[in-house]
């Protein structure tokens, strides 16, 4: 606890103890959201927080009021606000009033910015463990099918208790995320709290968010107490999650259609219906373009920025799973062998080491840059990100000075800024394109590879034999990591420790979770046969539920292409023919006070770029979960709008 927290419970924490039954809920959402506090502190917290921005927004207040209602007088107001002379005869201003009306106004500013600031802040503060505890809620059941998978596959194995196999799963949060932590906190509350097991469980199914959990946890209970079959109820729950995914994942789909259609009809054709009408009637009343400049560069991307977070929020996408650290062990096979003592000559020579091995994997990155990034593309961004500084700085200097106003320097900086993003993602983009294709060729082949070698095996042939004789079929990417798999047992003759070690080279979720499982599996049982088809079925499921969501999402990524098109040809329709039929040069008969046919074209070109980019960020999102892989569609529909204003205009 800090010495703010502590500071707060000592100002507001007797006052919210007074009236903590209206916190009742807001103490079971803590509790969900794992937040080690009690209600009153984060409560005292909250509302010190909130103080403190509301008279940092007061003072804010009052000096932009002084600026703001310097001379501001009721006849000003009255003009300004176009108030009917009827209510300014029928209301007279006090006179009080009306001598202090700017000091009045100043005040009256600072407290409704105190109030709205510290609301604002209160409220921020105390939604974010009710959205923490629905995004755990959601993490949790997204895992549930695979976690109870593991829990029946090894309680099937036989040789653990459910005891074991709940701490088994609780020691791979790397792969179950926080259905692992869940069952982390029941094995917490057995080993050091003292519960046994019925109560642990029951603790569990109090504290959760997820009412997947909290159904197989209350199972288990009845089971623990009842001394039921335990392998007969996991099954059940297994396949029963199974079907629950498959229907989650069709409800998935048909929000993720709807949001798509959501954002063509709103931010998409809105915008642009909206700018027909800016300029028709800013032609007709012979006014300036402020609005479209407000619906380019505010409206759009601030409308595609609000829907990329609104889209992600809804979605709920996979958790983000962390990389499992393998730490070296010691080996102990010469543990009756005396060994002298570490010397400070022997730490100060394994200091060296290590310092030459950080050095050799940073040499090994400079002189193999390309090897480098193809196993991270991001590193991709230190290369391209100082050539494209460099390049826009050089081109901003040749191009300087600069005369004139934001046109005239949007219109000599809009090429070098367009080639500035290319060099900037394109190295990027193909890195990140050729790790997504090496992740889907692999998830391809990990079922069959599977499937394969569950039928060798269950004809009475070891595990370890086949492997060797599955890697002797092709089996496309996979093969050459199946032969290392190969390699390492006959060196290390230890299949569990090859198996992580595939797992680890690997990297992708499928294949993580279904190699850890038949390790998990083959050192708690000899019959592996049936565990690899449980293991093989899983992954086949996977595998098809995400080609639907490519197919069923790739109508969808196609028709925001084509209203990109769409809108792209109307924009240019407007400034290649429309508008300068309007321009007085061209055309002294339809001549305009005020019209400028180059702003129009540059709002109209920037609107174009910047709805490709937009667009483009969020058919990758719908196609495939992730803005990563919409930066191709972005970069292919910003080439389009820079083709047709550059050469075609």
């Amino acid at each position: 606890m800090s010495a703010i927290d502590t500071f707060a419970f000592r100002i507001f924490g007797a006052k919210i103890l007074e009236y903590e039954d209206r916190f009742s809920m807001f103490r079971v959402k803590l509790r969900q959201a794992q937040i080690p506090l009690p209600v009153e502190q984060y409560v005292s917290t909250a509302v010190l927080y909130s103080l403190l921005a509301g008279f940092f927004g007061g003072f804010i207040g009052l000096f932009l009021g002084r600026l703001l209602f310097r001379g501001i007088t009721p006849e000003s107001i009255v003009s300004t606000l176009r108030i009917s002379p009827r209510v300014t005869r029928a209301v007279e201003t006090p006179g009080v009033i009306e001598a202090h009306l700017p000091l009045i106004l100043t005040f009256v500013g600072g407290i409704l910015l105190f109030l709205m600031l510290a609301a604002f802040t209160y409220g921020l503060i105390m939604s974010y463990p009710p959205m923490k505890a629905d995004n755990r809620k959601r993490a949790i059941n997204d895992v549930m099918p695979h976690a109870t998978a593991f829990l029946y596959v090894l309680q099937r194995g036989g040789g653990m208790t459910i005891f074991d196999i709940m701490k088994s799963l609780a020691e791979h949060a790397h792969l179950y995320g926080n259905t692992s932590r869940e069952f982390g906190n029941i094995i917490r509350d057995m080993e050091y709290f003292g519960k046994d097991l019925q109560d642990s469980l029951w603790d569990a199914a109090d504290r959760t968010p997820s009412e997947h959990f909290k159904d197989l946890v209350d199972g288990l209970i009845s089971i623990v107490s009842s001394g039921g079959d335990v392998t007969l109820y996991l099954k059940n729950k297994t396949e029963h999650y199974k079907s629950e995914a498959n229907k989650a994942h069709k409800r998935f789909l048909e929000t993720l259609g709807l949001l798509a259609e959501v954002y063509i009809t709103v931010f998409v054709v809105g915008p642009l219906f909206l700018m027909i009408i800016l300029v028709v009637m800013n032609l007709i009343d012979n006014g300036g373009p402020t609005k479209l400049y407000l619906l380019v560069y505010g409206a759009i991307p601030f409308g595609t920025v609000i829907f990329l977070i609104f889209l992600d929020m809804l979605t709920g996408d996979a958790e983000k799973l962390p990389e499992e650290i393998i730490t070296r062990t010691k080996p102990d096979s010469y543990s009756d062998v005396r060994v002298k003592p570490e010397t400070e000559h022997d730490l100060e020579l394994m200091k060296k080491i290590e310092f030459y091995e950080k050095l050799f994997r940073v040499k090994n990155t400079l002189f193999h840059p390309i090897r480098a990034m193809i196993q991270k593309p991001l590193y991709a961004f230190v290369v391209s990100a100082p050539l494209t500084f460099g390049y826009f700085i050089s081109a901003y200097l040749k191009n300087s000075p600069y005369y004139g106003g934001f046109i005239e320097i949007a219109s000599a900086l809009d090429d070098h800024i367009y080639v500035s993003l290319l060099i900037l993602f394109i190295p990027y983009i193909i890195f990140h394109e050729l790790e997504v294709r090496k992740i889907r060729q692999i998830e391809e082949q990990v079922p069959e590879f599977l499937k394969r070698l569950s039928s060798i095996n269950g004809t009475g042939i070891l595990l370890a034999d086949a492997i060797a004789i599955t890697a002797q079929s092709n089996m496309g990417r996979l093969k050459p990591e199946i032969k290392r798999m190969v390699e390492d047992i006959r060196w290390n003759s230890n299949m569990v420790n090859a198996l992580k070690r595939f797992e680890s080279r690997i990297r992708t979720n499928l294949t993580r979770r279904s190699m850890t499982l038949i390790a998990q599996a083959s050192e708690s049982t000899g019959n592996i046969h049936e565990v690899i088809s449980i293991v093989a079925e899983d992954s086949d499921v996977q595998k098809n539920l995400k080609k639907e969501r490519s197919a069923e999402m790739f109508i969808y990524v196609f028709i925001i292409f084509v209203t990109f098109c769409v809108f792209l040809v109307i924009v240019y329709v407007l400034a290649a023919f429309f508008l300068p039929a309007l321009d007085g040069s061209s055309n002294p008969a339809m001549s305009m006070g005020g019209f400028d046919l180059n702003e129009y074209t540059m709002l109209f070109f920037h609107a174009a770029l910047l709805q490709g980019f937009g667009s483009g960020l969020v058919a990758g999102k719908m196609g495939s979960g992730s803005l990563p892989s919409g930066l191709k569609y972005s970069l292919g529909m910003m080439t389009l709008a820079y083709v047709l204003f550059i050469v075609f205009l």
